[in-house]
């Protein structure tokens, strides 16, 4: 078999059929926690669109994991389309998911609001647990930053050789911080 030589791919022929390569997928990333059927309409949602999804179940709700990129578009979606999703319910169910009452029964994370950016896009707010994650990321960044002025401040400056080994110490930290 002849392979690549930059990234050691298998080479097909020309009678060969070829096997698409297709990198792995992480679904690790909550679109939101729902009521057990409606969990598993979502679920039938995801699938017959081929993205790929994990359903974890507790007790009294279900937890429902797609890939990062999928996440902000599906959550707008189902957040604009909500009524119409719970259409897809038993009559039954459809009760008993109503009952629980908020702006999207039966989605116990739901997005409480939402806005049209400047490209047209309809985007809902995110929950507390996206904004925490997302003001992490400042962290590494704004330690780089803040070393870098105190290098510059000791050096320039002050000529103090101990505000520039803080400066270096800080810049350092914010390279090993996760964002």
């Amino acid at each position: 078999m002849v392979r690549c030589a930059d990234c050691d791919v298998p080479l097909v022929g020309l009678d060969e059929e070829a096997e698409p390569v297709m990198p792995p997928v992480e679904v690790d990333t909550r679109l939101g926690r729902f009521h057990p059927a409606v969990g598993e309409l979502i679920s039938g949602v995801l699938d017959r669109r081929s993205i790929p999804h994990r359903l974890r179940r507790h007790d009294d709700e279900m937890e429902v994991l797609v890939e990062r990129t999928w996440r902000d578009d599906l959550r707008t979606e189902f957040a604009v389309s909500w009524n119409e999703m719970l259409r897809g319910l038993d009559d039954s169910l459809t009760e008993e998911v109503r009952t629980l009452g908020g702006n999207a029964p039966g989605w116990f994370d739901a997005p409480r609001g939402g806005y049209v950016d400047r490209t047209g896009r309809m985007v809902v707010e995110a929950d507390d647990d996206d904004r925490q994650a997302d003001a992490a990321r400042v962290i590494g960044p704004g330690l780089i930053t803040v070393g870098a002025i105190t290098i510059a401040t000791g050096w320039l400056l002050l000529s103090s050789p101990a505000l520039v080994v803080l400066g270096i110490g800080l810049a350092i930290a914010g390279l090993f911080t996760p964002r």
